[in-house]
């Protein structure tokens, strides 16, 4: 009975292992390709208060997930 579960959740993993999820490094790298295409996007566009504040958000993000992706490469 053991050796039942124990293939069944090595087959789960076969099947998991298959799917296009994608890991957190990989998630962190797409947020910050997306952020940097916005930020050029805002750059170039007619300047106001309230793309001043997004431009914010986005470099402190950018800055963030770059800490992060430094962090994880040392582990």
């Amino acid at each position: 009975m053991g050796l039942g579960i124990w293939q069944f959740l090595g087959g789960l993993g076969k099947i998991i292992d298959k799917l296009p999820i994608q890991g957190r490094k990989e998630r962190w790298k797409n947020e910050l390709d997306n952020l940097r295409k916005e930020r050029t996007i805002l750059l170039n566009s007619k300047a106001d208060k309230k793309k001043a504040s997004r431009l914010v958000n986005i470099d402190n993000r950018i800055v963030y997930l770059n800490q992060l992706l430094k962090n994880s490469a040392s582990d």
